[in-house]
């Protein structure tokens, strides 16, 4: 039931974002719904790929967790990294939605890293992607 409410929950972003985001285009209602769970299916499989670098990234912060100032920056550092890393492969898998799904056009890559912005910030709001 989770899994479909996040689909739900994805396509309507998806739908609204067509709506204020000059270049992202989505036919209607079943586009959005195919291409929430496209893109949902690639990051899934992203994130796998993607685990080794994160991992990396929080075995250095908890490296440096004895030295209080620098664990407070590490930590938000290891932060900073998985949202950029995360953004960069939105855009990206994005991207590839873009190619599979007809219906969905996104104009440029420039298109597709605002929509990624977008996502992200959204997605820290409400856990979904």
């Amino acid at each position: 039931m989770n899994l479909i409410i996040q689909l739900l929950v994805s396509a309507v972003v998806f739908f609204i974002l067509s709506k204020i985001l000059p270049g992202f285009t989505i036919k209607d209602a079943k586009t959005a719904i195919i291409v929430a769970l496209l893109y949902g299916v690639l990051m899934v499989l992203s994130t796998l790929l993607v685990s080794p670098l994160s991992f990396l990234t929080d075995m250095c912060a908890k490296l440096v967790s004895w030295i209080p100032i620098i664990s407070s920056i590490a930590n938000a550092g290891a932060v900073v990294v998985k949202f950029l890393l995360n953004f960069i492969i939105g855009a990206i898998m994005l991207c590839i939605t873009d190619k599979f799904v007809k219906g969905f056009e996104m104009r440029s890559f420039a298109v597709g890293i605002v929509a990624a912005l977008i996502i992200s910030i959204v997605g820290c709001f409400v856990p979904m992607f």
